[in-house]
């Protein structure tokens, strides 16, 4: 009777194991990248501490690099947001973010970030189709 129930335990484990192993797996073709719907996000242009100038596409996003321990207080601006749209530095959820921003339409702007001690950087944009 004893070993019974063993047996019985072990086959239960045995089928509980396959049958989450079995709800982990996917045979589903629409959650693959090769489904067709081929929309991805592409990684941000880094802008550096020590560029001056830079470039992307319309639909860019932008990372602008502000040395450690400047991070709050430091502010950019664009001279066209029309072209090149900023963001603020931000801290949300415990996370720190960068100032950013993102190519709006082709065309030409200056970011000017202005650091915490009010000294000041720009950077010319270029921004192409």
């Amino acid at each position: 009777m004893i070993r019974m129930r063993t047996a019985a335990a072990i086959g239960a484990a045995a089928l509980m194991s396959i049958g989450v192993l079995a709800g982990c797996s996917s045979s589903d073709s629409s959650d693959s990248a090769d489904s067709g719907d081929s929309a991805q996000m592409l990684p941000p242009v880094i802008i550096a501490e020590g560029d001056t100038s830079a470039s992307c596409a319309v639909g860019d996003f932008l990372d602008i690099l502000v040395p450690e321990g400047k991070l709050a207080g430091t502010t950019v601006d664009s001279s066209d947001a029309g072209v090149v749209e900023v963001t603020q530095a931000k801290e949300e959820g415990g996370a720190t973010f960068n100032p950013g921003g993102q190519c709006m339409s082709a065309g030409s702007a200056t970011i000017t970030v202005t650091n915490p001690d009010g000294s000041t950087r720009d950077i010319a944009m270029t921004v192409t189709e």
